[in-house]
C-alpha cells in the first residue's frame, strides 16, 4: 500500500511538471510585423545625399531573433540581434548614445525597465555593434 501511494505522488508531480507553463513564450511568431519595431536614424550632412546613421530593427519568424538594418554614411549593413528569453514577450527600444553617432539597443524587462544590451556606433568610417551587457534567466 505504501508503494502505491508513493507511485501516485510521483505520478502527480510528473503530470504537473509536464503541464504547459503559462509563462512560456512561443518560439515562433504567428504574424511577423513588416514595419520596424524600433528605429533610430539621424541625418549626416545633406539629407539629399541619403547620408544617415542609425538602425532599424525588424521582427523575424523567430520570437527572440531580429534583423538589424544599420546605416552609416550612405551604406547599409545587416546583422542579427538575439534577445534573451526572460519570460516576457520582447519589447525592443533604442535610445541615443553618448556620442552623436551612437545609440543603445535594448529591451524592456517584466517591470518595463529598459535593459541596455548592444551599442551601435560609428568610428573612423566603420560601424561597430558592441555587446554592453549579457542577460540570463535565473530559476532561483
Amino acid at each position: 500500500m505504501k508503494a502505491s501511494k508513493y507511485f501516485l505522488f510521483l505520478l502527480i508531480i510528473l503530470i504537473g511538471s509536464c503541464a504547459d507553463n503559462k509563462n512560456d513564450i512561443p518560439e515562433i511568431r504567428e504574424n511577423v510585423n513588416k514595419a520596424p519595431v524600433a528605429s533610430y536614424v539621424i541625418p549626416m550632412g545633406d539629407p539629399k545625399l541619403d547620408r544617415k546613421f542609425g538602425v532599424q530593427i525588424f521582427e523575424t519568424p523567430f520570437t527572440f531573433k531580429y534583423l538589424l538594418m544599420m546605416f552609416h554614411d550612405g551604406t547599409e549593413q545587416q546583422d542579427t540581434l538575439y534577445i534573451p528569453n526572460i519570460v516576457v514577450s520582447p519589447v525592443i527600444q533604442i535610445k541615443p548614445g553618448r556620442d552623436t553617432l551612437s545609440c543603445i539597443i535594448g529591451f524592456l524587462d517584466k517591470e518595463k525597465i529598459f535593459k541596455e544590451y548592444k551599442m551601435l556606433s560609428a568610428n573612423n568610417d566603420q560601424l561597430r555593434l558592441t555587446t554592453l551587457k549579457k542577460y540570463s534567466l535565473s530559476t532561483n
